[in-house]
C-alpha cells in the first residue's frame, strides 16, 4: 500500500444559479422582501384535542396506581 504525505482537498462545487440569476439577472435586479406579496395564510381547523387530553389523564392514572 502507497502512502503519501499529500492529501487533495475537497473539490468545492457551487450549486447552480437559480431564479433571475439563472435567467441571465443579477442581484441588483431581484425584488426587494418588502416588494413580494406575503403568502396567504392557510385555513385552519380549531379542534379541542379531546384524545390528547383523555390519554394524559389515562397516563396520570396509571401513575397513580
Amino acid at each position: 500500500m502507497a502512502t503519501s504525505l499529500h492529501q487533495e482537498s475537497a473539490k468545492i462545487i457551487p450549486f447552480p444559479p437559480r431564479g433571475s440569476l439563472a435567467r441571465g439577472g443579477s442581484r441588483q435586479d431581484a425584488k426587494a422582501v418588502a416588494d413580494v406579496a406575503p403568502p396567504r395564510p392557510s385555513k385552519m381547523v380549531a379542534a379541542s384535542g379531546w384524545y390528547h387530553e383523555a390519554a394524559i389523564q389515562e397516563a396520570e392514572r396509571a401513575v397513580k396506581r
